[in-house]
């Protein structure tokens, strides 16, 4: 049995997290998984300290975020599988090309724009790895929850809007509270759900009562007085608002797609490997409220347009974000990795939702 070390950097997003349970719950039987932890912001010494993990007895380790990576580096000479927790600088793919000339280093990208991005500026092609993240679909479900709704003090006849994942900088999600603010001026059904979480959701309060509508803005965690996963959000919304200007996770749009939700979404490069505008969402070239706002109400509009774009987001959602297609993935990467054969990420043969956009 090989024992791996799973070694997380604290404060992950929904898809670090997901990526590091899928791991250690799901690898199988001819593992052994350690899970650990390193401090985001750890001191030099303590990073020593948590070197008493005693690497050496890993066969391998799979390290999230560069303090984890470094961890992992001090202290174990065998092969090192590791993901970043956001977007890559660029002073950080040349530390990690450093590390490379040193260790047997594998980088795991969630996203094409990731793996190009990485590749083009150094990091050999060979040990740079495409795995994209999977959806657990048993999780979603997507049927109308009125008392989850009532309880998020969402009427009948308002219509949530679901932003999806943690607020970032990133996400932009100020914008999407500017263009529901301008939808009320039309009508005052809509409402912005979000989880709360996230490093800017105090800002998002703030910004909401900036504009003097503090009532559109429904945090979930904080309405509800507990702790909420990502996907039971989604028998409480209507649709799905996506608002970023900068790189964002991957995996609670795919969510989204999965529970057969009608999205209006800004483009971005990572967005736009998952999305295709009029084929699984009406789409906007940039993070702008009133262009949001527009594209919101000519899908509220469009009956047949609603169906017919969430059922298509849902076909690809199961085509290509498949939990058992990730975990085969994955395992057949660390078992390459431990036999020292070349790396090389199977891919699953096409099905019905196949089509060209980035996918590749």
């Amino acid at each position: 049995m090989k024992r791996l070390l799973l070694l997380a950097e604290t404060g992950m997003d929904l898809q670090g997290r997901r990526a590091v349970a899928s791991l250690r719950n799901h690898l199988g039987a001819d593992f052994s998984i350690t899970e650990n932890s390193v401090p985001a912001e750890a001191t030099l010494m303590q990073l020593r300290l948590l070197r008493g993990i005693r690497a050496e007895q890993f066969a391998l380790i799979h390290a999230w975020g560069l303090q984890a990576l470094l961890v992992a580096a001090m202290g174990h000479a065998g092969p090192i599988a590791f993901s970043f927790t956001s977007f890559p600088t660029r002073s950080r793919v040349r530390w990690l090309r450093a590390a490379m000339d040193y260790r047997d280093i594998h980088l795991i990208c969630p996203t094409s724009t990731m793996h190009r991005f990485c590749i083009e500026r150094g990091v050999p092609i060979e040990r740079c790895h495409l795995i994209r993240p999977g959806v657990e679909f048993g999780r979603v479900n997507r049927r109308r929850d009125t008392k989850l709704r009532l309880a998020l003090g969402l009427a009948d006849q308002d219509h949530a809007l679901l932003l999806p994942g943690e607020c970032t900088r990133e996400a932009d999600h100020l914008t999407a509270v500017w263009a529901t603010s301008v939808l009320n001026h039309l009508h005052p059904k809509y409402r912005l759900l979000h989880w709360g979480r996230g490093e800017r959701v105090g800002r998002l309060v703030r910004f909401a009562e900036e504009q003097k509508q503090p009532h559109i803005l429904v945090l979930a965690e904080q309405r509800l007085g507990r702790s909420v996963e990502f996907e039971e959000l989604l028998p409480a919304a209507d649709s799905v608002l996506i608002s970023a200007s900068g790189s964002i996770s991957t995996l609670p749009i795919a969510i989204c797609m999965a529970a057969g939700l009608p999205i209006v979404s800004t483009v971005t490069p990572e967005v736009a490997e998952l999305l295709e505008d009029r084929h699984t969402a009406l789409m906007v070239p940039r993070s702008s409220s009133r262009t949001i706002a527009q594209r919101v109400m000519d899908l509220q509009a469009d009956k047949n347009a609603q169906w017919s774009l969430a059922d298509m987001a849902k076909t690809e959602a199961f085509e290509y974000f498949a939990h058992s297609r990730f975990m085969n993935q994955y395992r057949a990467v660390i078992q390459q990795l431990l036999s020292g054969e070349k790396v090389s990420v199977p891919q699953p043969a096409p099905g019905a939702g196949l089509r060209f956009h980035g996918l590749g």
